[in-house]
């Protein structure tokens, strides 16, 4: 286990869709070529929390500018705590 792990653990969150949602494919159709750039069709989707600590890490430690994408994906999504 390492400490990404043990952080789930310790802060569950768990980050679902709103209805009817689907929220790779609208990610992909507004953001084609950094869906693809960031090798976004590697992920579980189904994992939403995961996505978001991918796009959060490549934005702190790359730069990257995830934001845009970020937002649009949390604009569609319910957080439960």
């Amino acid at each position: 286990m390492n400490a990404y792990d043990v952080m789930k653990l310790l802060h569950p969150v768990k980050t679902t869709p709103k209805k009817g949602v689907n929220v790779q494919e609208l990610v992909k159709t507004t953001f084609p070529q950094k869906y693809n750039d960031y090798a976004l069709f590697a992920f579980d989707w189904s994992d939403l929390d995961g996505v978001l600590d991918y796009l959060y890490g490549i934005r702190q430690t790359l730069h990257f500018d995830t934001t845009e994408i970020i937002k649009l994906i949390e604009s569609n999504c319910e957080v439960k705590k």
